[in-house]
């Protein structure tokens, strides 16, 4: 393993923040919308601290260079192949994946899509993905998730 700050998926380029001993155990760590992976800043120097390597990435539409046009291009299979493609380019085997809000349902897809890369699962503010879905059409949490509505309708905006 080796120390990066980009990885590539196709014509994508994502920038990262790759800390910690090169042959730590990796923690990838997912940021929330409409956050950066500066999300993590006080979480990354715990981590390593005790001996991990944290790959904080910059999602899809955060990344300068992986800004895809269609709105196509945002669904959850390509944010999950983009976690594969980090996970692939950092040599690591098997990770332990934190993701926070809607990094936190990313986490949940890649984790149920390749159970055998990942070691934990830890989801900050982000229920599973079929327990939300549920809750969309039965409670008031389609209402209190508004915002995520709008973010579909308006142009990419720079952070």
């Amino acid at each position: 393993m080796y120390t990066m700050d980009r990885f590539a998926r196709g014509d994508l380029s994502f920038d990262v923040r790759d800390s910690g001993a090169s042959d730590a155990p990796v923690v990838v760590l997912l940021h929330g919308h409409p956050q950066t992976n500066r999300a993590w800043d006080e979480v990354i120097p715990r981590l390593t601290s005790t001996g991990y390597r944290c790959l904080a990435p910059n999602q899809r539409g955060v990344s300068p260079r992986a800004r895809p046009i269609r709105r196509r291009d945002y669904r959850t299979a390509e944010l999950v192949e983009d976690v594969g493609a980090l996970v692939d380019a950092s040599g690591a085997d098997r990770i332990h994946l934190v993701g926070h809000d809607f990094g936190g349902l990313v986490a949940w897809s890649f984790a149920a899509k390749h159970p055998e890369r990942v070691w934990t699962l830890s989801s900050l503010s982000s229920p599973h993905p079929a327990a939300l879905q549920d809750a969309m059409v039965t409670s008031r949490q389609g209402l209190a998730s508004w915002y995520a509505y709008v973010y579909q309708l308006s142009a990419p905006v720079e952070l």
